[in-house]
């Protein structure tokens, strides 16, 4: 209505119009800048939860809710509460470190003149460190998840353009073994390899990553980065250990004989070198191959109870070929002369079994194989003693 009390004309109202949502606006728009400014002179007090109800109007404003300072004010706050040392600050936002991350990636997106790099530029470093500091906490108490997941965010902040992409390859290092120990695989073969082609983690870190195949059960990539770590650490032992292992496990018998030719050149005196190759030949049936290479092992090291028992087995069992044999011959004199062999045959193995068990009190199989053997030599002494000592272990367990 105008002065004279009448209705305006609906020409001017259309004039009024947008003059009044542009002053509605305008307001809007002072009201959520002041919540913000007042949110941050409470956060320098201290006085968070406060801060946390204004920040929140600003946010949830339909109007003017896209100046970039007012996701800076409210990362701020999120940071603060997180590091905070009352618990209630602290539980004032859900993944308060995240939350400080996301709000102050809007900002630097908001703001588009580039107003607040320096603000932003002075809070990140220090929002790393908090990730970092709680990324080392929650591995140390053994929440690799939460390990892992504070890690990467590290990796993030370090690759913003205030940063200029310089990320700490120890940090990602962490972040795999985070995720390895997490069993979150896929994470940690994405780590490990960028760890790889940056050159970081020495050898240790190509037996991580074929470890983590082998636990997705992907022995190609297994069998791949084994072979990347022997030509680039072609004097780590381990390497060649695991690589000897592997091939012996897929029954790739002449690699790993290839393999463990280059072992014993490296280190002649390697017992365990010997025992594997013993045990690769004894596979093939290469029986005199398979006993000099078990000899050779006991000589450098008579404490290895893996290769005293099995070159006491394999005696054992030609002995067992034999005594089939000699089962065979119907002529009395020449059986009673070919079961006198096979006779040999287990007093032969006698002493390496022996030694076996005395290395190795809980072994069944030795303990077995010695009672048939103590039998067959007509050993009655011996034979009630491994009999008694068996029996009382299969009690006990």
């Amino acid at each position: 209505m105008n002065n004279s009390g009448s209705i305006l004309p609906y020409s001017k109202m259309k004039q009024i119009l947008p003059v009044l949502l542009v002053l509605l606006i305008s307001l809007g728009g002072c009201s959520t800048k002041r919540y913000v400014r007042q949110a941050e002179h409470l956060i320098d007090d201290g006085k968070l939860e406060d801060a946390r109800e204004l920040i929140h109007l600003a946010t949830d404003s339909t109007v003017n809710n896209q100046w970039a300072k007012t996701y800076l004010v409210y990362g701020k706050l999120a940071q603060t509460a997180a590091t905070s040392k009352k618990k209630k600050d602290r539980d004032l936002f859900e993944n308060p470190l995240q939350l400080a991350y996301k709000n102050y990636v809007k900002a630097l997106d908001l703001d588009e003149k580039g107003k607040l790099d320096n603000s932003v530029s002075l809070l990140l470093p220090k929002l790393s460190n908090d990730f970092v500091d709680k990324g080392v906490k929650a591995f140390k108490a053994r929440k690799y998840r939460e390990a892992m997941i504070s890690f990467e965010y590290v990796c993030k902040i370090a690759e913003y353009d205030i940063f200029r992409g310089s990320v700490d390859t120890g940090i990602i290092y962490n972040a795999g073994l985070a995720a390895y120990n997490a069993e979150i695989y896929e994470k940690a073969v994405k780590h490990f390899t960028t760890c790889k082609e940056m050159n970081y983690g020495g050898v240790n870190l190509y037996l991580l990553l074929k470890n983590t195949y082998a636990s997705m059960n992907d022995s190609v990539n297994v069998l791949q980065v084994l072979k990347e770590a022997f030509e680039k650490f072609p004097e780590e032992k381990e390497v060649l250990v695991q690589l000897v292992n592997y091939y012996i496990s897929a029954g790739m018998n002449n690699e790993a004989l290839d393999f463990l030719k280059i072992a014993k050149e490296k280190d002649p005196d390697n017992a365990t070198y010997f025992f594997a190759e013993g045990l690769i030949y004894d596979r093939i049936g290469k029986v005199k191959n398979a006993k000099n290479a078990y000899q050779r092992s006991i000589d450098l090291d008579p404490d290895l109870f893996t290769s005293q028992y099995n070159l006491g087995a394999l005696i054992f069992n030609q002995g067992v070929i034999m005594v089939e044999e000699a089962n065979k011959i119907l002529d009395n004199e020449k059986y009673t002369a070919a079961r006198e062999v096979a006779d040999l045959q287990f007093a032969e193995a006698l002493p390496y079994l022996e030694k076996a068990h005395e290395l190795n009190k809980d072994d069944i199989d030795t303990m077995e194989t010695l009672k048939l053997i103590y039998y067959r030599l007509k050993m009655m002494d011996k034979h009630r003693r491994i009999d008694i000592e068996l029996q009382n272990f299969k009690r006990g367990n």
